[in-house]
């Protein structure tokens, strides 16, 4: 199933006039970025007025652990962190002027079935099961469509950052028409400067 096929181009192509940093932010085969508990990346890009962002994370910032989710204390916890991270407004705030509303979220990992997340299983996919290394990652793909984009001045991440503690910094690569950049967010620094 295709994810976000208008989000991952837009990301794809803005990312890729970023060698440097795209470079740094994926580990030595190339896949995803390092997993480093208690760090996430977050792409964030901005084309005509669709704002979108793609949070990888481990599984452990977001609800405590990495394992698959079999018992019932586990499956609440992230059917919990699920439904926090779909009130984009909460997570990411944008400047009220910019009237961003979400249009479409994503979360995906290899160790939780679809249904956990709040997502609809693809036909014939198979039940998660645990990653080979014991580490799994959460990846979430955000969009949102601003009604005045030239409003948008930032996107601010503390909310993300309060609701799941687990985070100590959060490495951002950006890419708008105006400005291409690379920021590390902590609990005290949460706003990413879109110009």
């Amino acid at each position: 199933m295709p994810r976000l096929p208008f989000a991952a181009s837009i990301l794809a192509a803005t990312l890729l006039s970023l060698p440097a940093l795209a470079a740094d932010s994926h580990d030595h085969h190339g896949n995803h970025p390092a997993h480093e508990h208690g760090v996430g990346k977050l792409d964030v890009a901005l084309e005509g007025n669709t704002l979108t962002l793609h949070l990888d994370t481990p599984l452990i910032n977001l609800v405590g652990f990495e394992h698959a989710a079999t018992s019932a204390r586990d499956k609440q916890t992230v059917q919990a962190m699920a439904k926090t991270l779909r009130d984009v407004g909460a997570m990411f705030a944008t400047d009220a002027a910019a009237q961003c509303k979400p249009a479409e979220i994503q979360l995906e990992s290899a160790v939780l079935p679809p249904a956990l997340l709040g997502e609809k299983a693809a036909s014939g996919a198979a039940e998660a099961t645990a990653s080979n290394d014991g580490h799994a990652d959460l990846d979430g793909d955000f969009a949102l469509v601003c009604a005045s984009p030239g409003m948008l001045n930032t996107v601010d991440v503390g909310g993300l950052l309060r609701a799941f503690p687990g985070f100590q910094r959060i490495d951002v690569q950006l890419a708008t028409p105006k400005k291409q950049a690379a920021f590390q967010l902590t609990p005290g620094n949460t706003a990413i400067p879109l110009n």
